[in-house]
C-alpha cells in the first residue's frame, strides 16, 4: 500500500490526470472536512473531481511542506499522519498544524481520500486572521 500511496501524493503534486486515473477507482470520493468557508471543502468525485478540487486548492493555497509523521496501513484501509505548513497567499496567513489522511482501497486503487485536518485555521486565514495555529491532532 506504502508505494500506492507515494504514486497518489506524487500524482497529486504533478496534477497528472493520467496518473491520478490509473490510481483511483472510477467512483473514487474525496472528503476534505470543512465548512463553506474553505473553497475547498467538501466532497469531489472521479479522477475529475479530485483534478478539480487540486486546481481549487491551489488557487487559495500554497504548500510550503508536508512531512509525513506516521502511517499505518490495515488491509482495506491506510492512515498517514503528517504534519503541515501552509500560507494563504491572498492574506498572508499561514497554518501550521497536524492532519490526517484516510485512505480506503478496492481492487488495488484507492476508493476514497479523507483529509482530516484544522479547518478552524483555515477558515481564518482565508478570512485574513494571522493563524499560525497549530492542531492537538
Amino acid at each position: 500500500m506504502q508505494e500506492l500511496l507515494d504514486s497518489f501524493y506524487r500524482a497529486l503534486r504533478n496534477l497528472s490526470a493520467s496518473e491520478l486515473s490509473a490510481l483511483v477507482t472510477p467512483d473514487f470520493r474525496l472528503t476534505w472536512q470543512g465548512t463553506p468557508a474553505i473553497p475547498w471543502a467538501g466532497q469531489w468525485a472521479g479522477p475529475e473531481g479530485i483534478l478539480r478540487f487540486v486546481a481549487v486548492l491551489n488557487a487559495h493555497l500554497q504548500i510550503l511542506s508536508v512531512k509525513p509523521l506516521h502511517t499505518l496501513h490495515g488491509p482495506e484501509c491506510s492512515i498517514v499522519v503528517l504534519e503541515g505548513h501552509w500560507k494563504v497567499p491572498a492574506t498572508g496567513a499561514e497554518v501550521r498544524a497536524k492532519a490526517a489522511n484516510v485512505f480506503t482501497f478496492s481492487a488495488g486503487r484507492i476508493a476514497s481520500y479523507t483529509v482530516l485536518n484544522n479547518t478552524a485555521a483555515f477558515a481564518d486565514a482565508l478570512a485574513g486572521a494571522a493563524s499560525g495555529a497549530e492542531s492537538a491532532a
